[in-house]
């Protein structure tokens, strides 16, 4: 492994967290392989189809609760709160941005759907989840999520200069806000580990037990939930879409669902055992640093890919191997592509528009570009 020229390697940076980035983003390539159309070996509510590769797709629930745990690193290095937020903006809306506008321009050549122009200038905010919004990038909707989580965290953070008597507030509009949004389950997850509070409880020997064990649980049981869930949808299991005594019934279930999804992240940030181990190898290092780029471009790549086998002929021709081939043909190029948009969009474009924001903002590169790791 080789830093940046310039950069230092953090004190908070943690290589087994670094490369669960590259694995969550993997699984949901892997579910949208398997929520693809195409056929396959199985039925489609055979085991594999129904269980395993459907719940794949929280690889984002994963995926908040570390932007939970590093959130508290970006705040304390940001010098100020308007920094911090400016370092938010330039990670996530340049990418955001380009993948927009390639799928609009891909989608105003072939002809295909595109959302009202209103909602079309909307994907470009990345607005928060209560806006019900047609996505673009179907990948993107997660990021209103994480603005969301970045904007009350930036708050919480101002407000501890006042004292703490703002906690139980903050606590409780959080708890208010997965009632209603349950995907965002795991992002105060990040908060808690962040803070050592998992560390120091006896809890943590339950996560050093396998925190593979822990993530098949969670995954397992956010999948049966999502099942349970009106219109089979997790983000629909809230009291606003059942009678509340329904959802109460299924409550013990997501906050065990929450508590494994808790030790499983626990287990990966306290970097013991041989699963830690396979994160910091140099292959999931380098998948994590390219992983937003490969989240957002993947689908793109995917959609290219399904066209192209379907109208050449070779799904017909490969039958119940069309799917695996899709698979096969779609990872090389997403990776390809992700590795060259995290240089040139998240590295250098990222740094010059931090250059140009406020005074205080030095202009350094995102986290997960201080890291050259190639496979």
């Amino acid at each position: 492994m080789t830093l940046q020229a310039g950069h230092r390697r953090p004190q908070s940076f943690n290589a087994s967290v670094h490369g669960a980035r590259g694995l969550f983003a993997t699984l949901v390539f892997c579910f949208h392989v398997a929520n693809s159309g195409l056929p396959n070996f199985w039925a489609d509510d055979a085991w594999p189809a129904a269980w395993l590769f459907q719940s794949l797709k929280f690889g984002v629930e994963l995926f908040f609760g570390i932007s939970g745990f590093v959130i508290i690193g970006a705040l304390a290095r940001a010098p100020s709160i308007r920094a911090f937020l400016w370092d938010r903006a330039t990670r996530i809306y340049p990418l955001l941005w380009l993948t927009l506008i390639a799928i609009t321009l891909v989608a105003l050549a072939t002809g295909r759907w595109m959302p009202p122009f209103g909602d079309w200038l909307l994907n470009f905010l990345a607005p928060p989840p209560l806006v019900a919004l047609p996505q673009v990038n179907p990948a993107a909707w997660s990021l209103g999520y994480e603005i969301s989580f970045y904007a009350l965290c930036a708050a919480g953070w101002a407000a501890r200069t006042r004292g703490w008597r703002w906690m139980p507030a903050a606590v409780v509009a959080g708890a208010i806000a997965i009632i209603f949004f349950p995907r965002a389950i795991l992002m105060p997850v990040g908060l808690v580990l962040a803070a050592g509070w998992l560390a120091r409880s006896r809890l943590q020997r339950l996560a050093d037990v396998s925190p593979v064990l822990w993530l098949v649980l969670f995954l397992a049981l956010w999948r049966w939930l999502d099942r349970s869930a009106p219109d089979h949808d997790i983000a629909m299991l809230t009291p606003a879409h059942m009678p509340l005594s329904a959802w109460l019934a299924y409550l013990p279930v997501m906050l065990l669902a929450g508590m494994c999804g808790t030790l499983a992240l626990g287990g990966i940030v306290a970097e013991r055992g041989s699963f830690a181990q396979v994160l910091r190898t140099p292959l999931f290092r380098w998948l994590g640093t390219i992983s937003y780029s490969f989240y957002l471009w993947h689908p793109v790549v995917m959609a290219t890919v399904k066209a192209l086998l379907i109208r050449s002929g070779l799904v017909d021709t490969l039958g119940a191997a069309s799917q695996l081939a899709f698979a096969l043909i779609a990872f090389p190029p997403a990776l390809g592509i992700a590795h060259v948009s995290q240089r040139l969009v998240e590295v250098r474009l990222t740094r010059w528009l931090r250059r140009h924001g406020p005074r205080e903002d030095r202009g350094a590169a995102p986290i997960t570009a201080l890291e050259r790791a190639r496979p």
